[in-house]
């Protein structure tokens, strides 16, 4: 919820598909520097949504983008979800079209282009592609991604994996897998037509979009009074468990108790170490804490969100650490970490995020955090200055007029 600047000066607006843009997307990405959007060539990287993102191609009235980094780990199809692994019946299709889409502002929603996208059966193999669909945010294709240099194909150093692979919408051997595009020998992040199978929750998402650019850009992205309100307002209809969006990011709601609903995060915001030096410290004195109550809470949140944040007393109960370690004193914060019996008290699928990311608890020795990995804590730990993912909670009051489901 950044209120930096935002440039998108450019008239005529257009609907624009992506089979047209992707011819010559080969050139690679000039700096890691973000550029202005309307000066930016192909292969620069700009700044849309708090994102930043490859321009990999361009026109006089809107681009298409593709996000520099993964945005989440997430099964393309999860099996219970349709008995059907293409694009048009995915799960990963569903959360980028609806949750990931809500974590853009309404002014915009109306620069991004809702894309034609057809699906043609896998070349190699013949596996059928499903039908064609309409999408405000989508995966590329198999032919999409081949027209992509191989710099920016490969999407760097993600979470601690340095060669991360990460989904396609084309199919892949069977109606079972699904394309991807992966690290290969050497990095060179090559495509699989053959794919992996369309369950795996460890592939990753590389969203793209196209922006079509009308009249003059609104001079904030911040947004109103009434976008916070149909934030609280879903979230008050939302069920545990049930996926929301607040902010920029998307959260599951683990508990929902007098008016109150408990958001965690569905994936890692940030890769941190829980302490900038490896020294004996405690929840209340580290420095992800200080990170999570000043930066992120003030970076990512508008005044109406925050305004909307209860503050949370976090304690330490009997099961929180296997060791005799010092917990340190009570906290107040408005976001924070799960505690070991709160991580265990959800679920092994909200658990997994296909990373090692922190808990507050104390690990076997004092300079040492628990971590989950693998769906599980490792109540052992590792120390403090070792750089993870960062899963914040946070407790947010929605509309007292809406009934709790």
């Amino acid at each position: 919820m950044k209120k930096g600047k935002i440039f998108l000066f450019v008239s005529a607006a257009v609907m624009l598909a992506v089979s047209s843009f992707l011819s010559g997307c080969s050139k690679p990405a000039k700096e890691a520097v973000a550029v202005e959007l309307t000066s930016a060539s192909v292969g620069d990287i700009v700044v849309f949504g708090d994102i930043r993102w490859y321009v990999i191609a361009k026109t006089d009235s809107g681009c298409t983008l593709l996000s520099e980094k993964p945005v989440i780990k997430m099964p393309f199809n999860e099996p219970s979800y349709h008995c059907i692994d293409t694009w048009d019946h995915s799960t990963v299709r569903a959360w980028l079209n609806e949750k990931f889409y809500n974590t853009f502002t309404d002014e915009e929603k109306t620069l991004i282009a809702l894309t034609h996208n057809t699906n043609p059966d896998n070349s190699e193999y013949g596996t059928p592609g499903g039908d064609d669909t309409d999408d405000h945010i989508f995966l590329l294709s198999l032919d999409e991604a081949n027209t992509l240099d191989k710099k920016v194909r490969h999407c760097g150093n993600w979470y601690g994996m340095e060669h991360q692979w990460w989904w396609l919408r084309s199919p892949g051997a069977n109606k079972d897998y699904t394309a991807y595009v992966g690290a290969g020998n050497n990095s060179e992040a090559k495509i699989d037509p053959g794919g992996d199978v369309s369950g795996n929750d460890y592939g990753a998402v590389r969203p793209a979009l196209n922006l079509s650019f009308s009249g003059n850009a609104p001079e904030s992205m911040n947004r109103t009074s009434s976008e916070e309100a149909a934030e609280l307002d879903a979230i008050a209809g939302a069920k545990v468990g049930d996926v929301v969006a607040f902010g920029r990011y998307t959260w599951y709601v683990t508990d929902k108790t007098d008016g109150i609903c408990t958001l965690f995060c569905q994936g890692a915001v940030a890769e941190k170490p829980y302490n900038d030096s490896k020294t004996d410290i405690t929840w209340e004195n580290c420095s992800l804490r200080r990170w999570l109550n000043e930066d992120f809470y003030n970076s990512k949140f508008t005044d109406g969100e925050r305004s909307a944040i209860v503050m949370a007393h976090n304690t330490f109960t009997k099961g929180d650490s296997s060791y005799d370690m010092d917990w340190g004193n009570d906290t107040d914060d408005r976001i924070y970490l799960l505690s070991i019996n709160e991580a265990n008290a959800v679920s092994d699928d909200i658990r997994d995020c296909g990373i090692d990311w922190w808990l507050r608890s104390p690990g076997k020795r004092q300079n040492e955090v628990v971590f989950v990995g693998n769906r599980s804590a490792n109540l052992m730990g590792t120390s403090v200055n070792v750089s993870f993912g960062v899963r914040p909670a946070i407790r947010v009051r929605y509309s007292d007029h809406t009934e709790e489901q």
